[in-house]
C-alpha cells in the first residue's frame, strides 16, 4: 500500500474497534444514509451560517424520523411474535382434542384476528413514516445541495497552493493536524481542479476518512462508496472498502460490514490492512448480544 495511507493504517492499528454502543439501524434508513453528498464551491459567511443551521436541523429531523420508524418496527416485531405464539397455542389445542376444544379454538381465533388487525395498523404506520422520512430527506438534501460544501469547509482561494502537489500536501497536512473540515474542503477543491489526476481516488478516500474521524459513519459511507464507484482502478479502493466496513460496524449493520471485509480480503491487500480486516471480521462472528441489527 502506498505510503500516503500510512496514517490511516496506523490509526486502525492503534484505534482498536469502534466503541460498542446501543441503538438500532433499519435497512431502509441505512440505504437512505448512503445518499451521496458531493461537489463543492466557495461560499460566503452568511451562506455558511445558513448552511450550518440547515444541516443541524436536517440531522435532527432525520434522527427523529429514524427513531419513530425504529419504534414502530419494534412494535410490529413484538406483535408478530405474539401472533406466532397464539397460532402455536391454537395448533396445540387442536391436536389435544379435549372436550372444550371448541371454546378454546374460538378464543384463539378472536385473539389472532385482533393481533392481525393491530399488526396491519402498525405496518401501515411504518409505511407512512418511511414515506415521510423519504420526502423529508429528499427535501433537505435538495436544500443542502444548493449550499454545499459546508461553511466550515469553505476555503479562501488565496490559501490554496497553485500547484497540484502543494494543494494535495496542504490537504494532507490539515488532516494530520486534525483540521478535518479544512482538509475536506481542500480535497473537494482538489477533485474539482484535478478530477482526472492519478491521486483523485486518494483524495476522495480522505474525504470519507475525515467524516470517520468526526464519528459520522453514515456520511463517511457515501464518500467511501464514491471511491469504488468513480475510481475503481485507484489504489484507494482497498482502504475505502475497510472504511465502509468500519462505518457499517459503527452503524451496527454487521452483515454489510462482513460483506465489505470479505470483498477486501479477496483483493489481497497489503499485510497490515489484511490483518486488520481479518481481526474485525472475527469480532463480527461473535458480536455483543443485541449489537447487530442487520
Amino acid at each position: 500500500m502506498s505510503t500516503r495511507f500510512t496514517p490511516f493504517v496506523r490509526t486502525i492499528r492503534n484505534g482498536a474497534a469502534p466503541a460498542l454502543r446501543g441503538g438500532a439501524w433499519m435497512p431502509r434508513a441505512l440505504a437512505l444514509a448512503l445518499v451521496l453528498l458531493g461537489g463543492g464551491c466557495l461560499m460566503t459567511k452568511s451562506a455558511g451560517d445558513e448552511l450550518r443551521a440547515e444541516a443541524e436541523a436536517r440531522d435532527l429531523r432525520i434522527q427523529q424520523l429514524e427513531a419513530e420508524s425504529r419504534r414502530s418496527k419494534e412494535e410490529i416485531d413484538a406483535k408478530l411474535r405474539e401472533l406466532q405464539q397464539v397460532l402455536d397455542q391454537a395448533t396445540a389445542v387442536l391436536k389435544r382434542g379435549s372436550a372444550d376444544v371448541g371454546a378454546q379454538v374460538e378464543q384463539m381465533r378472536e385473539q389472532v384476528a385482533r393481533l392481525e388487525g393491530e399488526s396491519a395498523e402498525l405496518r401501515h404506520k411504518l409505511e407512512l413514516l418511511d414515506q415521510q422520512f423519504m420526502a423529508q430527506r429528499t427535501q433537505l438534501d435538495e436544500q443542502f445541495a444548493k449550499m454545499k460544501p459546508g461553511a466550515k469547509e469553505a476555503i479562501d482561494p488565496a490559501q490554496i497552493p497553485a500547484d497540484k502537489a502543494g494543494h494535495y500536501k496542504a490537504a494532507y497536512d490539515a488532516y494530520q493536524s486534525a483540521d478535518y473540515d479544512k482538509a475536506r474542503g481542500l480535497w473537494r477543491e482538489y477533485l474539482t481542479r484535478y478530477s482526472t489526476d492519478a491521486k483523485a481516488g486518494d483524495a476522495q478516500y480522505w474525504i470519507g476518512a475525515t467524516y470517520t474521524q468526526q464519528n459520522k459513519p453514515a456520511t463517511a459511507l457515501g464518500e467511501y462508496r464514491k471511491v469504488i464507484a468513480e475510481y475503481g482502478k485507484s489504489n484507494a479502493v482497498n482502504v475505502a472498502l475497510y472504511g465502509m466496513a468500519d462505518a457499517f460496524y459503527r452503524l451496527h449493520a454487521c452483515t454489510d460490514a462482513k460483506n465489505a471485509l470479505q470483498a477486501l480480503i479477496k483483493r489481497k491487500p497489503e499485510a497490515a490492512l489484511a490483518d486488520r480486516a481479518r481481526k474485525l471480521l472475527r469480532s463480527l462472528e461473535k458480536p455483543p448480544k443485541g449489537f447487530c441489527t442487520s
